[in-house]
């Protein structure tokens, strides 16, 4: 994201800009990775780039209630009297403020320095009392109360939610005396928020790695999560290498002999990176009829380095993997329910988890639309602590009965599977219910997602490899398969380089990584000629 300062050298006419969250937020972790820039310090504008929380404007004025974290405001020419025109970092939080006459209750903390580049900042609030403020994983301030001469002590802990905003502005419109047109840029890469907890940049940048990794989704208020297929047509990019520069091809929907790719000019020993985009998946094959030992990639920016990916690419299908048909729900979303309680979740995304179901309880979801008459795979993401828990769905509560799942122990409440089942529906709009047929059991979302017709006959095993999804991730040191892997051969892979770091076979669907180092790996699991490569994150 690009926010810009222009100055009409001739008019004076500033432009400024800003954007906020529509959502606001209260206590945890507040973390973004900004670009700053100096280009103001030759001209000695007011110029200000700013990441910051704040209260809705309803409240902005309201003493009792506001709210404002300044985690930077960068001036590459202060026009605040710490530096006079020299680079100034500061670090601001507000209790309250009288419009007019200006009369702020804040405390502020300074870096007379120049900034300029890429910094992650960080403010933490979790106890009640500190407000903790970190530049790359260096604490550079802790607030608790105001330092107003008259007004000393008051607290600038937040009181109420926030929006999370950024602003390129020109303080008061105080500019220097260049007479040119000019502009200042200040660039987001990423903004995170994280409920009740406070993270630091390790664990931020992990978890950015592995949303990243999963691709864009768009979310309503009702807690559906869709995913959408890109009207356009390249929708599988294949490299030569891992930078993802030089010379590319994008495939559009549709299979690729090693003729065709050939003609394309990729060889199949030159295909080394794959970028796919989201509701997608590329599938390499050994031979020209789609069959066979295969490699399948659904995640984006994807290394094949590895000989042994290389060799098997000499046909290529691009396919899509979901469709507007698919949608996923959160658990704690129901319409109405009976007996359940709602947690926070440890799965990945955060959120709330549905617990505490007994027998008989239940949950329905209204308004689920299935579009057209046909087969549908209904994902459960589900932990358990206890042996022989069965879940069952129906419509339209209860008159068509889709039938039941039994639940694995997943090892605790809070070691999260997916589990499926494919069922018939007849083309409409239900009530969607759930029904705890025998207890105990944890349910995070479920996903509905049309069937389409087999591109290729497979058998029971290798479907299960080819779907298959790893967890948890991040992941400190075991593991786990959503699928039956036990005597498959895994090898794990550093995704940067493309390195075979460890080379096993599987036991008891799960593995151990507590010996790997912090980062992103790629893990192939082979197993019934089938291969498979998924991401995970390591803490």
């Amino acid at each position: 994201m690009t926010l810009k300062t222009t100055v009409n050298g001739q008019s004076k006419a500033v432009t400024h800009s800003r954007i906020e969250s529509s959502y606001e937020y209260f206590e945890g972790t507040y973390a973004s990775r900004v670009y700053l820039s100096d280009e103001a310090f030759a001209t000695k504008d007011a110029n200000i780039q700013t990441f910051f929380t704040i209260v809705s404007s309803a409240l902005a004025q309201d003493g009792s209630k506001y709210s404002e974290l300044d985690i930077i405001e960068y001036m590459a020419a202060d026009k605040w009297g710490v530096s006079p025109d020299n680079r100034v970092g500061y670090t601001t939080s507000y209790h309250k403020y009288i419009a007019n006459p200006w009369t702020p209750w804040k405390t502020y903390s300074t870096q007379q320095k120049s900034l300029a580049g890429w910094h992650t900042f960080i403010a933490t609030c979790t106890d009640g009392v500190n407000i903790r403020y970190y530049m790359d994983n260096t604490l550079i301030a802790t607030h608790s109360v105001t330092d107003n001469e008259t007004q000393a002590g008051l607290s600038v802990y937040p009181r109420s939610t926030m929006q999370v905003a950024f602003a390129n502005w020109i303080w008061n419109n105080v500019l220097g005396t260049s007479t040119s047109n000019r502009e200042n840029t200040f660039m987001a890469d990423w903004v995170l928020y994280y409920k009740n907890t406070a993270l630091d940049l390790n664990q931020i940048n992990t978890l950015v790695a592995n949303y990243k990794s999963q691709g864009l989704k768009r979310r309503n208020l009702a807690g559906q999560t869709f995913y959408d297929v890109p009207q356009n047509n390249g929708v599988g990019t294949v490299y030569k290498d891992c930078n993802y520069g030089g010379y590319a091809v994008s495939l559009p929907t549709g299979d690729y002999t090693l003729s065709q790719l050939q003609a394309k000019g990729i060889l199949d020993n030159d295909i080394s990176s794959l970028k796919v985009q989201s509701g997608y998946e590329v599938v390499l094959y050994a031979n020209d009829n789609f069959s066979g030992s295969s490699v399948i990639i659904t995640s984006d920016d994807t290394c094949l380095v590895d000989n042994s990916f290389n060799d098997i690419a000499s046909s290529v299908r691009v396919r899509a993997v979901s469709n507007s048909s698919s949608v996923l729900i959160q658990a704690e979303s129901y319409t109405s329910m009976s007996g359940i309680q709602t947690e926070a979740t440890t799965d990945t995304g955060g959120g709330l988890n549905v617990g505490y179901a007994d027998t008989g309880d239940w949950m329905s979801y209204g308004n689920i639309n299935f579009p057209t008459s046909g087969s549908y795979l209904i994902e459960y993401r589900v932990a358990s602590g206890v042996n022989g828990a069965v879940i069952s769905s129906d419509l339209s509560a209860g008159t068509i009965q889709l039938g039941s799942v039994n639940i694995p122990n997943t090892g605790g409440w809070q070691n999260w599977q997916t589990v499926s089942q494919t069922v018939n529906v007849n083309a409409g709009t239900y009530n969607f219910g759930i029904y705890i047929q025998n207890s105990g059991v944890n349910l995070n979302w479920f996903r509905i997602t049309k069937s389409g017709s087999a591109l290729t006959a497979k058998t029971a095993s290798q479907e299960k490899i080819e779907s298959l999804t790893v967890y948890p991730s991040p992941t400190e040191d075991t593991l786990f398969f959503t699928a039956e892997v036990s005597g498959a051969n895994v090898r794990i892979i550093n995704s940067q380089d493309g390195a075979t770091i460890s080379s096993q076979k599987a036991n008891n669907n799960s593995i151990d990584v507590a010996g790997l180092k912090t980062g992103i790996y790629l893990i192939l699991v082979e197993k019934d000629g089938i291969k498979t490569v998924r991401r995970f994150v390591k803490k």
